[in-house]
């Protein structure tokens, strides 16, 4: 095993023991929103339960991203933090965190349709399916994390908030699909994040993918080679006065 291998394995297992109170926060979110099914369980019909999961499924991937790309930022800003060693590549030091947060959100999202099916008849989650729209939300997360990194806020708490309400309003977390006009829901999704969101979605109330998504598909990877090839180009330019930034920040 390598040294980049050794150092990925050895800071997955180190993300509850540094900022546990910001890596573990996702854990917190996703275990109040598996209460909040139960109540819902004991309370609603199998159409309302199914409704309640795929709300609760989209907001708990809105925070799976989220906290991605801030989790990094906090863990590349910490004191005497690996980004001052120059043998570790930037994409190898956010892997930790987006793996991390990545497995206990697979965890939860697989618990989730599990207790579901406890009230719901012939329920089946489609694991490929899932996994699948996983591989594709940490592909698209990865631009954003870096761009993440690379800029200056003053009121970071505040921007990170702005940031999460944004997401939320821009994927059907709050409303529908069906309940929006046909042409709004065109133009929603044409964000990449919607797709994904919705994606993992529709998997978790027996939807899976199907080749009628396939033009969407070809529309996302279009929108994310865009991404990479602007992201390859953009990290070359600053990738030096990242350095010096973080460099610069106060407790450094």
């Amino acid at each position: 095993m390598n040294h980049k291998m050794k150092y990925l394995y050895r800071h997955f297992f180190k993300q509850t023991g540094y900022f546990s109170s910001h890596n573990l926060t996702p854990l917190l979110i996703y275990a109040i929103g598996l209460m909040f099914l139960f109540i819902s369980m004991s309370m609603l019909d199998e159409s309302g339960v199914m409704e309640y999961l795929y709300t609760l499924t989209g907001l708990m991937a809105a925070v799976w991203l989220f906290s991605m790309a801030v989790l990094n930022r906090n863990a590349t800003f910490y004191k005497d933090s690996v980004v001052k060693v120059n043998y570790i590549p930037l994409y190898l030091r956010i892997l930790p965190t987006t793996v991390f947060q990545t497995f206990i959100f697979l965890i939860f999202t697989v618990l989730y349709s599990a207790f579901a099916a406890l009230v719901i008849q012939n329920w089946l989650i489609d694991i490929f399916t899932l996994l699948y729209y996983v591989l594709l939300g940490v592909i698209l997360i990865i631009p954003f994390t870096l761009l993440y990194l690379s800029v200056e806020m003053k009121r970071s708490n505040a921007m990170n908030i702005l940031v999460f309400i944004v997401l939320v309003v821009a994927v059907p977390i709050m409303y529908l699909p069906e309940d929006i006009e046909p042409w709004l829901q065109n133009l929603l999704s044409l964000n990449p994040f919607y797709y994904v969101i919705n994606g993992l979605q529709s998997n978790a109330v027996h939807a899976g993918w199907n080749i009628n998504r396939l033009p969407h598909d070809i529309l996302f990877f279009a929108q994310v080679i865009l991404l990479y090839l602007w992201m390859f180009e953009y990290y070359r330019k600053i990738k030096f006065s990242l350095y010096q930034y973080l460099k610069k920040r106060p407790g450094e």
